[in-house]
């Protein structure tokens, strides 16, 4: 039987930095209060058991962002991305990732250029007309149910 090891607030916090999430996106994602991410970061309160899951469930998704998006921009004659300046403004455009946040899509961005060369990224409302731009079509998993 596999041993249940909690997070450390050390661990949680270089994660969530990591995927580019903010204590208040990292909380929302998760269905904690926002005042409760400090509080495992800082060692306050123990890490509940199940937030390993949930934040691997997070990482994987992330990362199959990141992968989608490097296959399409490797298929692309001209390889181009939008980025978004607010978390309205991805909403807005981007409905199916409305549970993840501007900051997290640039994150997901950097991650896929570094790996594919001469990509141009621009905000929706710096895309030349003759532009063609990728982004992936994965859909966010469900927030979790508050339970801290």
């Amino acid at each position: 039987m596999e041993e249940l090891v909690r997070m450390t607030g050390g661990e949680f916090r270089t994660v969530r930095e990591y995927l580019g999430l903010s204590g208040d996106a990292m909380a929302a994602l998760l269905g904690v209060a926002p005042r409760t991410i400090p509080k495992w970061e800082g060692g306050e309160k123990p890490i509940p058991y199940r937030v390993r899951d949930e934040v691997e469930r997070i990482e994987r998704f992330t990362a199959n962002a990141v992968d989608q998006l490097v296959r399409a921009l490797e298929d692309a004659r001209d390889p181009a991305v939008v980025v978004y300046r607010h978390d309205r403004e991805l909403a807005e455009l981007r409905p199916e990732l409305a549970a993840y946040t501007a900051r997290w899509w640039r994150h997901v961005v950097a991650r896929a250029v570094h790996e594919v060369p001469g990509v141009e990224i621009f905000f929706p409302d710096e895309v030349p007309d003759d532009a063609v731009h990728h982004n992936t079509t994965a859909t966010a998993p469900a927030k979790t149910a508050d339970r801290s």
